[in-house]
């Protein structure tokens, strides 16, 4: 094993700055005040939950795989993984690390069914807007 799976210091150094700050407004110029509330927004029994995972199955690294193809690998290969008859749900929440319009994800998804913006939550919004991400997913799932 190497990297963050093999150091839980630095997986704790990890899953306790890089959650929590994922949670927080960004509008926040003071790093540890983001981080403190991004720390109530994600909670640290949720921080905590996220070391043992990611420590019994040694998972921290595999996880990030997708950030580092997103960031930099060839952007083609997201456009051809896409099916435009497949039915989409998107929730927009103002925390999140990239947001996305109506009119430019029907470029990349022909059939989406709903497009919700909501008014609190972040990049682990099924944490942070549970009931937000329950309600979009029952609309979805009702309509089709």
């Amino acid at each position: 094993s190497s990297g963050i799976n093999a150091e839980y210091g630095g997986l704790i150094g990890w899953i306790g700055a890089i959650f929590p700050l994922a949670s927080a407004e960004k509008a926040f110029e003071d790093v540890n005040e983001k981080l403190r509330i991004g720390l109530e927004n994600f909670g640290l029994d949720n921080v905590c939950a996220n070391l043992v995972v990611f420590w019994a199955t040694r998972t921290a690294q595999c996880s990030m795989r997708i950030y580092h193809e997103f960031y930099w690998k060839d952007m083609d290969m997201y456009k051809q993984a896409f099916i435009k008859e497949t039915p989409v749900a998107i929730s927009n929440f103002p925390n999140e690390i990239v947001h996305s319009t109506r009119f430019a994800s029907g470029d990349s998804y022909g059939n989406i069914k709903l497009f919700n913006y909501h008014d609190f939550g972040g990049h682990f919004s099924h944490i942070d807007n549970t009931e937000g991400v329950v309600t979009d997913l029952i609309s979805f799932v009702s309509g089709l």
